[in-house]
């Protein structure tokens, strides 16, 4: 299994949280990885602990991340349960939230890009891409550049080089995981995910689109050609289950992952 970077910036006062504070009554919100929530169950039931299975504990999906806070907002959820890394992201945005547990999963979440199964060639130039500059240390740079550094506040957009006569792909991203899969305040996609792709479109010599669209929105904006590629999760290789890889789909080498999630509620 190939060696990959997992998110370290963890908040330092996790340590000094009970796992027992995560096992109780809590009505938790989070996000439909799937089109259907009784596949974002299996989802959940493979990757998180089973603090989140408990008969006290039970799960809402929503398709974004700001129905999903709106949801906390109004208090129609107690929690939301999101990657670390978004966790920390919605601590520095908003005071009113807090931090109420963390959880280890039981499998690495990947980070990757979705393509279908008919354009495998593109797949595995984007994963060629991914490879080298994980080998260059160049992933390594970005992540520095825009989730560990200062910027990761506020991650910039990224502007992507233009080649004159080549190829346009059209990517999708929800903006669902800041600072990672990021769309800023005047609709911008921006972030790490964002420079990813001006990198890969560079090496590749492709000119870059990107839209935004919701979660649910991923499959059919493959298969109705509206986009080339989308950012997906997975679950890291080497393990026999990837609910969140319909048919017909397949993903690219991962290039960023984790194994920790944080509750976050409001004050």
């Amino acid at each position: 299994m190939k060696k990959f970077v997992i998110a370290g910036v963890m908040l330092a006062v996790f340590a000094a949280i009970a796992s027992a504070e995560v096992v109780g009554s809590l009505n938790i919100g989070g996000m439909g990885n799937l089109d259907t929530e009784a596949r974002s169950q299996m989802m959940l039931a493979h990757v998180f602990d089973a603090a989140l299975s408990a008969e006290r504990t039970s799960v809402k999906y929503y398709d974004s991340l700001t129905l999903m806070q709106l949801a906390l907002g109004k208090k129609e959820i107690s929690a939301v349960v999101t990657p670390d890394f978004v966790g920390e992201f919605m601590l520095r945005s908003n005071s009113e939230y807090l931090l109420r547990g963390f959880l280890i999963t039981k499998m690495p979440t990947a980070l990757a890009l979705g393509f279908l199964k008919e354009k495998s060639d593109l797949c595995s130039r984007f994963s060629k891409a991914i490879q080298d500059m994980e080998a260059e240390g160049k992933i390594g740079l970005l992540l520095r550049d825009y989730l560990t550094g200062p910027s990761a506040n506020n991650p910039p957009a990224v502007k992507f080089e233009h080649f004159d006569e080549a190829e346009t792909i059209t990517v999708a991203l929800t903006g669902d995981i800041p600072p990672i899969d990021y769309v800023d305040a005047s609709g911008k996609p921006a972030g790490f995910n964002t420079a990813i792709l001006a990198e890969i479109g560079r090496r590749l010599h492709l000119n870059i689109n990107t839209i935004t669209l919701d979660t649910a929105s991923r499959v059919p904006s493959l298969t109705s050609g509206r986009a080339d590629a989308v950012f997906w999760f997975q679950i890291f290789e080497g393990y026999d289950v990837q609910p969140d890889v319909p048919e017909g789909v397949i993903t690219s080498t991962p290039y960023y992952g984790w194994n920790k999630a944080v509750l976050i509620g409001k004050k």
